[in-house]
């Protein structure tokens, strides 16, 4: 990273330890999907992570940026599921 920005810097490293704890598969071994535990879990946390001071802080990633940022995540990732294509195809135009 080029900015020296502490605040920004923290709020990459919260967002990217949870994303890169994300598992792919469900514990049965299905691809995860919207409504599955693990999916709805990492969007949470990754809602609520804070920007700011104490006091004077906010929450800049909402429910769509979270679903977003999963869905990148997946289809990110070396060994991508066919399912996770699919999703990706659908809520982002491609």
């Amino acid at each position: 990273m080029q900015s020296k920005s502490v605040m920004l810097f923290n709020f990459i490293k919260e967002a990217d330890e949870i994303l890169s704890k994300l598992y792919s598969t469900t514990a049965d071994g299905r691809p995860i999907n919207p409504g599955d535990q693990t999916w709805m879990d990492t969007r949470d946390r990754l809602m609520k992570i804070k920007v700011g001071s104490s006091g004077n802080f906010s929450y800049p990633i909402n429910w769509s940026l979270s679903e977003h940022l999963i869905i990148d995540e997946l289809t990110s990732r070396k060994d991508v599921h066919e399912d996770h294509i699919e999703l990706k195809k659908i809520h982002h135009g491609g």
